[in-house]
């Protein structure tokens, strides 16, 4: 859900509704406020509950949807004399428009990031000279944790992993940008240096920050151990990358990060 689209037209639509509303109708102002009220609530929630948006983002839209309202409601009771308004009115809308508007540009940030032209203003030119990068890099990482009672299994099964001598190469046959097809490609040798044939490789790319961009595929074998699949990753930023690898002399689970670029 894009900020600078949905608050914009629904503070629009709210001030046109209510004005119209108010000037068609002989209903108070409070009580088709309270009406109002009660019908943004239940609207805003059930596009949220189709589309989850998240906690914060679902907070900033009816925080400020409510507060035009509140506003659209308390000027228009001043007939057209919104410079009687009293200051303290005035003070309050002020300030949480202010604190409403920056939440809304950080959380916009957070989820697409800063365009290139932007970040140029307001970050410092990297060292290296490379293009500079603002994306949201996700949080802790999900379903990633041994639980104590786990451990001992799963020291066992490193063990068992590195006794096999595994030698696995992977990445992007091209630059790895958002929304954007792709080639991921992995390449197994054995510890005598010979190609892995025959196994069954799964990879699942994980986004920490939103579940429903997870993604899980299988490879297909090419030749002389190496194995491809053709996928495009629709969020930039760090994600989780889990190869599994089983075939008949063992099994290899290999954990990997691989940052996506904004595109």
């Amino acid at each position: 859900m894009n900020l600078l689209i949905s608050l914009p037209v629904g503070i629009t639509i709210i001030i046109v509704a209510f004005l119209v509303t108010l000037r068609l109708t002989k209903i108070s102002r409070y009580v088709l406020a309270g009406v109002f009220a009660l019908s943004i609530v239940a609207i805003y929630s059930f596009i949220a509950a189709v589309s989850w948006p998240g906690a914060d983002v679902y907070a900033i839209h009816l925080a400020l949807y409510l507060l035009t309202l509140y506003a659209t409601t308390i000027i228009s009771g001043q007939k057209g004399q919104a410079k009687k308004l009293h200051w303290g009115p005035k003070t309050i809308f002020s300030f949480f428009a202010v604190v409403l508007i920056m939440n809304s540009v950080f959380v916009y940030l957070a989820q697409t990031g800063m365009s290139s032209d932007l970040a140029k203003w307001f970050l410092p030119e990297p060292k290296s000279k490379a293009s500079l990068q603002s994306v949201f890099p996700g949080v802790v990482s999900h379903d990633f944790r041994e639980k104590g009672s786990q451990f001992n299994t799963y020291q066992q099964q490193r063990l068992s992993q590195n006794s096999l001598g595994w030698d696995i190469k992977l990445g992007w046959q091209d630059p790895a940008l958002a929304a954007k097809a792709n080639t991921f490609m992995l390449k197994i040798s054995q510890k005598s240096g010979a190609a892995l044939s025959n196994a069954k490789v799964t990879a699942k790319f994980l986004y920490p920050a939103n579940l429903k961009y997870d993604q899980t595929h299988l490879l297909s074998e090419q030749s002389n151990g190496l194995y491809s699949v053709n996928l495009q990753l629709l969020q930039p930023g760090n994600w989780d990358v889990i190869i599994d690898i089983e075939h008949s002399s063992g099994h290899y689970e290999l954990r990997s990060k691989t940052t996506i670029k904004k595109n």
